[in-house]
C-alpha cells in the first residue's frame, strides 16, 4: 500500500483538502498547523513513490526525438 502510486496520490490529495478545510475554519486552527508540519514530509514521500514505483504506459521516443506529445501531432507545435 506505500509503494502504490495511486494510494499514494490520492491519500496526500485527500489529506491537503482536509487540511486547506481546516484552515479555513477557525475553530480547528491548532488541527490545521499540525498537519501543516507534516505536509512536506508526505509531499517528498509522494515524490518517491511516483518516481520509484510508478509505471509509465504510454508510447516511448523513437531513435531522434527529444520531446514526447501523446496529444498533438508534431506538425501542430509548430516549432520542429
Amino acid at each position: 500500500m506505500l509503494r502504490n502510486p495511486n494510494f499514494a496520490g490520492w491519500f496526500v490529495t485527500v489529506y491537503l483538502v482536509v487540511y486547506t478545510i481546516f484552515a479555513r475554519i477557525d475553530a480547528m486552527v491548532d488541527i490545521a498547523f499540525c498537519m501543516m508540519l507534516f505536509a512536506p514530509l508526505l509531499m517528498l514521500w509522494l515524490a518517491f513513490t511516483v518516481l520509484k514505483f510508478g509505471k509509465y504506459n504510454g508510447a516511448e521516443l523513437k531513435d531522434g526525438e527529444e520531446f514526447g506529445y501523446q496529444d498533438k501531432a508534431k506538425s501542430d507545435l509548430g516549432m520542429f
